[in-house]
């Protein structure tokens, strides 16, 4: 059983700037804060031997690098009106270390990026290391002591948990083992800290603030909206690759800033932090964001349609090729309509890349979903199944390279044959077949035609309704060996559970059967029997599946009886009289007719 499946990839990255202030506790799993709290901020220049000494984090996810507002200062604010936390989620069972360091020589430690142990610094052996992970309300404190003794700079940064990896846990819906897809940076704080505003205070109790970005990207893949369809073969049928939009695909940038983590777009590989000195606003698009489908070689492509929504699909709206997005198939670019290979067995991997102006627009926008509509058919007679998945890669600024792949819809077709013999085994050829959806369609004359639908075939040669243009009845004609068959015919593939005849995924019930189960019935009618022989008369019911049209034996077959051998319509001495009578008559005539011609002369 194949139920839909939504592949979901979240990253969090941190951009290499560390928002310091205070931060508040909120009730878990919930966004209703509570006061921020009070901090023991003393007016004495001179630290005092008295006052415990404490760092807390505070772990909040933003969407992109504009989010990350101003500098911190190491004081408590309140997230619920502070324009740099209003509406963001904390983030819970992050890992955390710190560690006592003191400089070497003259050095001085103002960004761990910058200097480096054994350097610039060493660990301060006295001091033993703390670890703990964020809270509910993504809050962790390190209480390192009391008196002048815990005086110091101390190193904070993020660790990995107990799998090797950076992960968190969303406090509202309770999903853990989010992996953030870059640790934060990690960053000095001095206890106690001078107040930047009011250089004559200290602060014993730090509060600071590092921001992570975190993109939750999703992948559905879908055929006709399913996970599984079938249609008659030769009909058109579409493919969806729905994606939701990563933060940080444009970030509008208003003051200076070192974004770290980056990486070349080409090798992937680590590369020197970006700079940004202005002028500002400043735009930092990503490095790229391309959707990939190497779609299947049976499928015929006809075109693909982008289309982005901002209201979780209720409404599309289209991208324009060239202006919003760039496509290349197989390597080579198309910079118009149609995006097509009608060639069955060619390739036709397709790439889809958001430009600029793509990026920004779905930004302002505020869209969250894009998708490729891949609009295909296959040959009239395929048979078989077809899967499909699709894709995604992107490069944010300050992210590693992100991959994923979507889950695989299919599509079915299925075919049978028929042999067609006397009763001696001999093979017969001119036995001409249709096929019905029912039995009570095979009686009435209702066959089945290579749109899908069934017409009934009236005496005079005439189909009620009319054919469409185009449409003819399936048929098919035993050839020399007596074989005939039949060729990308529509199978079930899941329970219609509410009778609206099309596939729900997110209904248990009409999830896509196991392949063993997937097959239909039809009806088989010889509709003209070989010359000397006898017609079928009754409809032959078949079931057809996956595996039918490459079956050694036939599923139908056809034994047709001898015409009988019926008297002649009248005796034979009647006939000979019938025979002399006329003769005699022509001889008659033709005396006549010289006698006259003697008298004459």
């Amino acid at each position: 059983m194949k139920n839909k499946r939504k592949w979901i990839s979240k990253a969090a990255v941190s951009l290499g700037l560390l928002t310091m202030f205070g931060g508040v506790a909120l009730s878990a799993g919930s966004a209703v804060y509570a006061a921020p709290p009070t901090q023991n901020i003393s007016g004495n220049a001179v630290s005092d031997n008295t006052s415990d000494r404490s760092i807390t984090i505070w772990k909040y996810e933003i969407n992109s690098a504009s989010e990350l507002g101003e500098r911190g200062d190491g004081e408590s604010l309140d997230p619920a009106v502070a324009p740099d936390l209003a509406g963001k989620k904390v983030m819970q069972d992050v890992n955390f270390e710190i560690i006592k360091v003191e400089a070497i020589g003259n050095a001085n430690l103002t960004d761990p990026l910058q200097q480096v142990e054994g350097t610039h610094w060493q660990v301060v052996s006295s001091f033993t290391r703390q670890t703990g992970k964020t809270a509910a309300d993504g809050s962790l404190t390190f209480d390192v002591g009391t008196g002048k003794a815990a005086d110091g700079i101390y190193l904070v940064r993020e660790i990995t948990d107990t799998n090797g990896e950076y992960t968190y846990t969303d406090p509202t819906t309770g999903e853990t083992g989010i992996k953030i897809n870059k640790p934060m940076d990690p960053f000095f704080v001095h206890l106690p800290q001078t107040k930047r505003d009011d250089t004559s205070k200290l602060i014993y109790d730090v509060h600071v603030h590092p921001k992570n970005i975190v993109t939750d990207t999703e992948l559905d893949k879908t055929v006709e909206s399913g996970k599984g369809y079938s249609i008659k073969a030769g009909q058109d049928f579409q493919w969806e690759a729905t994606t939701a939009l990563p933060s940080g695909l444009l970030s509008i940038i208003d003051e200076p800033m070192t974004i770290t983590g980056m990486h070349d777009p080409v090798t992937g590989l680590p590369a020197a932090n970006l700079e940004i000195t202005g002028p500002f606003p400043y735009e930092l698009y990503a490095d790229y964001f391309r959707i990939t489908d190497d779609l299947n070689a049976s499928l015929l492509l006809k075109d693909i349609v982008v289309q982005v929504t901002d209201d979780d699909g209720a409404t599309w709206t289209d991208l324009t090729i060239g202006t919003h997005f760039e496509v290349e198939m197989n390597g080579s670019a198309v910079t118009a309509h149609p995006v097509a290979n009608m060639t069955a067995g060619a390739a036709k991997e397709v790439m889809v890349s958001l430009k600029e102006v793509g990026m920004k627009k779905v930004t302002e926008d505020e869209d969250t979903h894009i998708r490729v509509i891949y609009e295909t058919t296959v040959e009239e007679d395929f048979n078989g199944k077809i899967t499909n998945k699709y894709d995604i890669d992107y490069l944010i600024p300050g992210q590693e390279p992100f991959s994923d792949t979507s889950d695989e819809p299919e599509y079915y077709n299925g075919g049978f044959d028929i042999k067609k013999t006397d009763k001696a085994g001999n093979d017969l050829s001119g036995a001409e077949f249709h096929i019905a959806l029912t039995e009570d369609d095979a009686k009435a004359k209702k066959y089945l035609a290579s749109d899908g639908n069934s017409y009934t075939l009236n005496d005079d040669g005439t189909s009620t309704p009319v054919l469409p243009t185009g449409v003819t009845y399936l048929t098919s004609t035993s050839n020399a060996s007596g074989e005939a068959h039949f060729d990308g015919l529509k199978l079930d593939w899941f329970t219609d559970s509410n009778g609206n005849g099309k596939q729900e995924p997110s209904i248990p019930s009409e999830a896509t059967w196991d392949e063993e189960d997937i097959q239909k019935d039809y009806w088989v009618v010889e509709t003209k029997s070989p010359s000397g022989y006898e017609l079928l008369k009754t409809p032959q019911k078949v079931t057809v599946t996956l595996t039918t049209h490459s079956n050694t034996d036939p599923e139908v077959t056809v034994v047709n009886e001898p015409e009988t051998k019926l008297p002649f319509t009248g005796g034979t001495g009647t006939m000979l009289l019938v025979i002399i009578a006329i003769g005699a008559i022509t001889i008659g005539t033709a005396a006549i007719a010289i006698d006259k011609k003697r008298r004459a002369v």
